[in-house]
């Protein structure tokens, strides 16, 4: 054994140190260099601390007691520190397996070493083999306590960065795998799994945009050098919309085998860049904002240089039309009670005409003035609204539409805007805004335009249109005297009609006292003075009457004055209003209200008239003596007289209708002949009756034109009925009618009793008769026949004219007719087929009549019935509904004004029974307006008479009628 002081010993000692150092070493290399978390102070640093104390203590051991058998015992003693070892980094199972292949080693040793045995006794070989084993399961427990606490710090860590929104991810570029967290894997829109899985298969289930971006980004990490990288990732989900995450991480390269590995932590900032570009949208529309601010305040202050409407609206369409980035504009102004008028840029080569059509009815502004709303047309082209101006805007390749009323602050429309886009879209709220703001200004200017004309014109007016006026106007201020009363006036001012009243200028009346201007008239009219100075005492108006005779020295006719005083300051405002025509007016009011009672007295006593045969002739139809020949003539006067009667009311509406405007003329293609034959016809009667001389001239070939073909014969008609009523018996009546320079003028003469001069201008009024109407004299009728003959000529845009030269001396009526489009064809056409006008053979009809009058429903029954046709008659709506749901008619005739249903409403419940489609369906009412025909007809009626109705007209739409009964009847 080596001394303490020997070489050896003190060898042993030194080794040992030098073991220590050089562990000691490896210690901090792994702690600078190896992981963090167990190259200091945790488990393997202190087992490297203990193999080296016991390295270094049996090192100085052995070579203390150095023996041939040294080696052995080394590795003897070597082999629980390195299965400590092993089992620390590899696991348990490694190092059992190294303890237990230690038993093989001594024997190993001792063949190799030539030695007689084990250099280890078996007991205190298994002793330490035991210590082996419990030192190993000890190392190994705490492991796998210290990996616990790492997963669980791990699991912690990775639960505080899910919850703070991070997703985790490691890319090995290498192997090209990738490891993600859940929440990484739900940024990405990717199912999560906690194991590593290939990278292409994971790019692969990202859409194809994202996919692309992060193999770019890959490829950028994989080739950088910097290894820390901070990088913003647009994405896009599988709807296409897209997303952003922020990726923050570095790039490390494996030690080994230089593997790179991407290392890194996301968060979603989708809604920051949404606010972010929200924010620059923002920041954008203020930025035009205030850009449009900017033009509105230069458009202001520009505004305030004066100039005309027209230049002003200029600027402002200007203005609009930069903010709507347009070249294109129009504004219309609505003048009142003026034309509309215009400005525009864009169009000046556009025909006036195409705009004025533009600004009117045919473009958006007169849209806009119509609507009093905003109008937007995204496409002008599709836009039904637009079809007119579709060319035009085509050829200024203009595409959209924003137009706006101009109204004011009380809601007045003051015209309309229009601006023209270039392309086919609808304006930003920003545009709409500034639109608002220039539709204002104009709006603005053009009410200030308006009021400025308007007081320029009512200050000229004030003096224009009281120097114009009819109504005598004066202003008086007072002169007192020297007791402070009011002695006189002094003239002021007094207009034109003034002056022509005191018959004196201006220049002789202004500054004079009152009276002395006609020295003595006033003193003898002290009214006129004592109501102005009431007035200017009382400070309220007061009115009086007086008479001022034409010459002030009191000859000749006088003109009566209704006078106000009115105080006006200091002084008095005189107005004095003629009435004089208003005393003659209430005159003829009172002359026409007599004329109607007179008409109306005319009417009862035509009617009675008209009544008075017919009752007559029923009596005799009905009395038992009666021959057939008398009841046949009864059965005629009694037609005769009722059509005589149907003529009175309807000449009675047609004056209405003309009165009220709602008679409208049906304009078709009319012959003279034609016509002059059907009044002639209509008249015949009463021409025969007097024995007149009727002599007709017309042109020689036949003259067709556009016109009311039955007003203007009713026109003819009522001039002969006239020349035949105020010509005595046996007279001459002469009608003639030629066509010359575009008009038709139709001359209708007699002699008669001729007409006073005075009563020409009359003749035409409503009321007015001829002749006196009395009974006894040729005259008579109701005065209606020549108002109503001057209203059909008026309609038609002509005109009518009488003329007489003195009672007793006939009288000429002349009418003249613009002709439009005439036609004189060189032959007649030829007559009509005697086929065409068969009439169809009499059936046997199923008639339903329905009439509240059941005089007159049983009246038409038995006529009906008379000829051949099945009648079942009802009083009212409802029994008439329930008529033809028990029976259905072929025919049904329904009066209009019935009780519980009206006509229409039976009409309709008709229509909607089963078969009711097939039935004819007449209205027989005594209303007769075209608008009546029209609300029947869409009630569902086929046919609409007026009362009283032609009985053969009634027959013959019966016999037109399907029927479901096709026996033939002989005609009666």
């Amino acid at each position: 054994m080596p001394t303490a002081g020997s070489p050896k010993r003190w060898q042993a000692h030194a080794y040992a140190l030098t073991t220590a150092l050089l562990v000691t070493a490896l210690q901090l290399y792994l702690a600078r260099h190896g992981p963090s978390t167990d190259a200091g102070g945790g488990l393997p640093g202190r087992a490297l601390t203990a193999v080296s104390h016991f390295l270094g203590w049996e090192l100085g051991l052995a070579l203390d007691g150095w023996t041939p058998d040294l080696p052995a015992r080394l590795l003897d003693g070597a082999v629980l520190p390195l299965a400590l070892v092993f089992s620390l980094y590899f696991g348990a199972a490694a190092g059992l397996t190294l303890l237990s292949a230690s038993w093989a080693l001594p024997w190993l040793l001792s063949l190799t070493l030539s030695s007689p045995g084990p250099p280890t006794p078996p007991a205190e070989l298994l002793v330490k083999a035991l210590c082996g084993v419990l030192l190993i399961g000890l190392v190994a427990r705490h492991t796998r306590r210290q990996d616990a606490a790492r997963d669980r710090a791990a699991s912690t860590e990775r639960l505080h960065i899910e919850n703070a929104g991070l997703g985790l991810v490691e890319i090995d570029l290498q192997r090209r795998s990738v490891q993600a967290s859940a929440r990484f894997a739900e940024m990405l829109q990717l199912p999560w799994q906690a194991t590593a899985v290939p990278l292409d298969e994971w790019l692969r289930q990202l859409p194809a945009p994202s996919a692309q971006r992060l193999h770019l980004l890959l490829d950028e990490l994989g080739s950088r050098r910097e290894p820390v990288f901070l990088h913003e990732l647009n994405l896009t989900d599988a709807d296409g919309l897209p997303y952003w995450i922020l990726l923050s991480g570095q790039v490390r390269a494996d030690a080994q085998d230089g593997a790179r590995h991407v290392q890194a932590a996301a968060i979603d900032i989708t809604a920051r860049k949404r606010a972010e570009a929200d924010l620059l949208g923002v920041k954008a529309s203020l930025g035009a904002q205030l850009e449009d601010l900017h033009r509105l305040h230069e458009l202001s202050m520009r505004l305030l240089v004066p100039g005309t409407l027209d230049t002003q609206l200029q600027q402002v369409l200007a203005t609009a039309l930069q903010i709507h980035g347009s070249q294109h504009g129009m504004i219309t102004v609505q003048e009142a009670n003026l034309p509309r008028r215009s400005v525009q840029i864009g169009f000046s080569d556009v025909p006036g005409e195409a705009l004025d059509r533009m600004a009117t009815e045919g473009g958006l502004c007169g849209i806009a003035m119509r609507e009093r709303t905003r109008v937007l047309v995204s496409d002008l082209q599709r836009d039904p609204r637009c079809h007119a101006m579709r060319e035009l805007m085509a050829r200024h390749q203009l595409h959209a539409v924003h137009a706006l009323p101009l109204l004011n602050d009380r809601g007045e429309l003051m015209g309309a805007m229009s601006v023209f886009l270039p392309e086919a879209r609808l304006p930003s709220a920003r545009e709409r805004a500034a639109m608002d703001m220039c539709a204002n200004k104009a709006a603005h200017f053009i009410e200030r335009a308006r009021s400025r004309a308007e007081l320029e014109a009512s200050e000229l007016r004030f003096e224009s249109v009281l120097d114009a006026s009819a109504v005598p106007f004066a202003v008086f201020s007072p002169l007192h005297g020297t007791r402070g009363e009011v002695e006189d006036f002094r003239l002021d001012y007094l207009n034109t009609a003034a002056t022509r009243v005191l018959r004196r200028t201006r220049e002789q009346v202004i500054g004079r006292p009152v009276l002395s201007i006609h020295p003595g008239f006033w003193q003898q009219r002290p009214d006129v003075l004592t109501h102005a100075r009431r007035a200017l005492r009382q400070g309220e108006p007061c009115e009086f009457e007086f008479t001022l005779p034409a010459d002030p020295a009191g000859r000749g006719p006088g003109q009566t004055f209704h006078c106000i005083a009115s105080p006006m300051g200091s002084s008095v405002a005189l107005w004095a209003a003629n009435v004089s025509d208003r005393m003659h007016h209430d005159q003829l009011l009172r002359d026409a209200d007599r004329r109607k009672d007179e008409f109306i007295a005319t009417l009862a006593h035509e009617l009675r008239n008209l009544l008075a045969p017919i009752r007559q002739a029923a009596h005799l139809s009905s009395a038992t003596g009666a021959s057939e020949e008398q009841k046949r003539w009864g059965n005629e006067l009694i037609d005769r007289q009722v059509r005589h009667m149907a003529l009175l009311l309807d000449d009675l509406l047609d004056i209405s209708r003309i009165a009220r405007g709602a008679l409208l003329l049906r304009l078709e293609r009319a012959e003279l002949g034609s016509i002059v034959s059907h009044a002639v016809e209509a008249v015949r009667p009463l021409i025969d009756a007097k024995q007149h001389q009727l002599l007709v001239e017309l042109p020689p070939q036949p003259l067709r034109f556009d016109a009311d073909a039955l007003r203007l014969s009713q026109v003819i008609a009522n001039l002969l009925s006239n020349a035949a009523k105020y010509t005595d018996a046996g007279g001459v009546i002469r009608l003639r009618a030629e066509a010359a320079h575009g008009s038709l003028c139709i001359e209708v003469s007699d002699n008669g009793i001729g007409m006073p001069p005075q009563s020409l201008s009359e003749v035409f009024h409503m009321y007015t008769r001829l002749g006196s109407g009395d009974e006894g004299k040729p005259g008579g009728g109701l005065g209606i026949g020549l108002a109503l003959a001057r209203g059909l000529v008026s309609l038609h845009g002509g005109r009518i004219s009488a003329f007489s030269a003195g009672p007793g001396c006939g009288s000429h009526f002349t009418v003249r007719i613009p002709l439009l489009h005439i036609s004189q064809p060189a032959a007649r056409e030829p007559a009509p087929h005697a086929s065409d006008e068969t009439t169809p053979p009499t059936r046997a009809r199923h008639v339903l009549i329905a009439d509240d009058n059941e005089e007159a429903a049983q009246t038409l029954s038995a006529l009906l019935q008379m000829h051949g046709h099945r009648v079942t008659c009802a009083y009212n709506g409802e029994q008439a509904v329930a008529a033809f749901r028990a029976d259905a008619a072929d025919v049904c005739l329904l009066d209009i004004g019935m009780p519980l249903q009206d006509g229409k409403e039976v009409a309709r419940a008709i229509r909607a029974l089963p078969g009711g489609e097939r039935p004819v369906l007449i209205a027989i009412t005594g209303w007769g307006q075209e608008a009546d025909r029209r609300e029947a007809i869409a009630a569902g009626f086929d046919h609409h008479l007026t009362k009283p109705v032609d009985p053969e007209l009634v027959l013959r739409l019966i016999a037109q009628a399907p029927g479901a009964e096709a026996a033939s009847m002989p005609s009666p």
